[in-house]
């Protein structure tokens, strides 16, 4: 009786999962941010970046850190409208020890060396379809400058 038993559990076991229902369809929106995002992650993983979000630190070597602690401005012009001006991102940041503000791709000299604000994730679009992909956090990634 009980190698009956142990017969059926093992069964049980071997028996593939059921498979899950896919992904409800996504609007072309969704879709569009979602190959934006995978595009800026791959930015963030580039040789020479070294990425962080607020209040992680990214070293990026010979006693330069960089910590992001607060997003003062993020005026990017989101990716599917026209604008005038590019906008910009302006950090507050812990540079080796010392506080200061840092400007997308404009390098700021310390004295470990200068530092560039290279990539910032997520790029703004005018609608976000949050019920579909939620907003994910900001990640940074700096660069020696």
């Amino acid at each position: 009786m009980r190698a009956l038993i142990l017969a059926f559990a093992l069964a049980a076991c071997t028996q593939p999962a059921p498979a899950e229902a896919p992904p409800p369809p996504q609007t072309d929106l969704a879709q569009d941010i979602r190959a934006d995002l995978e595009r800026i992650d791959r930015e963030l993983g580039a040789e020479g970046i070294v990425a962080a979000g607020l209040n992680e630190t990214a070293n990026l070597g010979g006693g330069l850190t960089v910590t992001p602690l607060e997003v003062l401005e993020d005026s990017r012009c989101p990716a599917n409208v026209d604008c005038v001006w590019a906008g910009q991102v302006r950090l507050r940041v812990n540079i080796s020890g010392a506080e200061a503000e840092l400007i997308s791709d404009q390098p700021l000299t310390t004295p470990s060396g200068a530092v560039v604000l290279a990539v910032v994730r997520p790029y703004p679009f005018q609608e976000w379809p949050e019920e579909e992909l939620p907003i994910p956090p900001y990640r940074f990634g700096f660069r020696r400058g």
